[in-house]
């Protein structure tokens, strides 16, 4: 079971790694994609469930992608890349004290 705690750390990781990298090369397009797979003003369970799980893969990485809206064209991806640096040292650190909490509870359990 902890394996599978593992596995889906790594992919929610991974997952928005994957979309600093695209962030980086085709930034309106990934930007304009995460609007229109969420709903600006969830009403029902369903929605906010959606916006939820969407944010969950991928909210860093857009959060990101606002705060260099501003910057010129050619800015973009050095701050993006910065902010991708930041977020792998970030998620190696994370990983690696949730795995020390599952291995604990897999010896102790």
């Amino acid at each position: 079971m902890t394996e599978l705690i593992r596995i889906g750390i790594l992919t929610i990781l991974g997952s928005q790694a994957s979309y600093f990298i695209l962030l980086i090369f085709l930034y309106g397009t990934m930007m304009h994609w995460y609007e229109w797979s969420t709903f600006p003003n969830p009403t029902n369970v369903f929605e906010k469930t959606v916006n939820f799980l969407t944010a969950l893969v991928f909210g860093l990485a857009y959060w990101a992608g606002l705060k260099v809206k501003k910057q010129k064209w050619y800015f973009r991806p050095l701050h993006l890349i910065g902010y991708l640096i930041v977020y792998t040292i970030l998620a190696i650190i994370t990983y690696k004290l949730l795995n020390a909490i599952l291995t604990y509870i897999e010896m102790n359990i």
